[in-house]
């Protein structure tokens, strides 16, 4: 099973097409913004520049393409097992190292050269091209989703809050947030976003926090901190589930983004 779009649980329609949609509105921004844009750091994720992130992205689009993702990586299980966290940063690691000190244009040559064996392999139905591992189609396009949001706001342009892969990747995380409270007992939490409703976890809710899907999204990809989940509109209490909803764990500095 994996997440699929608006509190269901099921395969993702056209999810191929989403991921092109984010790269193209990435790769546009950058290209907007001069060849400066790429040494500028980033601060969701502070110990990496622009060109780092693209590295990053790239490297996971060419393992995607050429068979090579980490079948045995459960990252439901990052919130709890320490080999699961170094396994998970090590391949991402290990993306963005192998590109260091690639020109930009070159790094992005790769990524288009893996486009279309992954977008096939996203599909899942192509004659001759075995599918992507379970479920990696919708973190391929959740983690792009993401990191495009942090770039585009480094680099100063507003991103597309409505577009089909925020959509996916909140689903995504959303699973994850269930995966935890479901672990550990905890009860169910409820999400109000966008004039829609969301349940994760066994039960009804004993509370709910309530967002635009997007910031709800920046919560739960561990872009906001513990203070500023908190702050955030909720009913009844939070404590149990602030350091639970940052599928990363919790972030110590606050990360302000208009």
């Amino acid at each position: 099973m994996r997440p699929g779009r608006e509190g269901t649980i099921g395969p993702v329609d056209q999810i191929d097409l989403a991921y092109s949609a984010t790269r193209d509105e990435l790769i546009t921004a950058l290209e907007g913004g001069g060849p400066s844009a790429w040494d500028t750091p980033v601060p969701a994720t502070p110990d990496w520049r622009v060109r780092d992130v693209i590295a990053h992205v790239t490297g996971l689009a060419a393992s995607g393409a050429d068979g090579t993702t980490p079948g045995d990586l459960n990252l439901l299980e990052q919130f709890r097992d320490p080999d699961v966290v170094t396994m998970r940063d090590a391949y991402a690691d290990g993306q963005v190292e192998r590109r260091r000190g690639r020109p930009p244009g070159q790094i992005v040559a790769e990524w288009d050269a893996a486009m279309p064996m992954l977008l096939d392999r996203m599909r899942g139905d192509v004659p001759g091209v075995d599918p992507l591992p379970l479920a990696f189609d919708a973190v391929l396009t959740t983690d792009l989703c993401i990191h495009a949001d942090d770039v585009l706001a480094a680099i100063g342009r507003m991103p597309d809050r409505t577009r089909a892969a925020t959509g996916i990747a909140f689903a995504t995380y959303a699973f994850g947030v269930d995966y935890r409270l479901r672990a550990l007992g905890l009860p169910a939490l409820g999400f109000r976003y966008d004039g829609k409703e969301r349940t994760v976890g066994d039960g009804p809710p004993a509370a709910t926090l309530t967002a635009s899907r997007w910031e709800l999204l920046r919560v739960v990809a561990g872009r906001r901190s513990r203070a500023q989940i908190a702050a955030l509109e909720w009913t009844g209490d939070p404590e149990p589930y602030l350091a639970l909803l940052p599928a990363y764990g919790e972030r110590g500095d606050d990360l302000v983004e208009s």
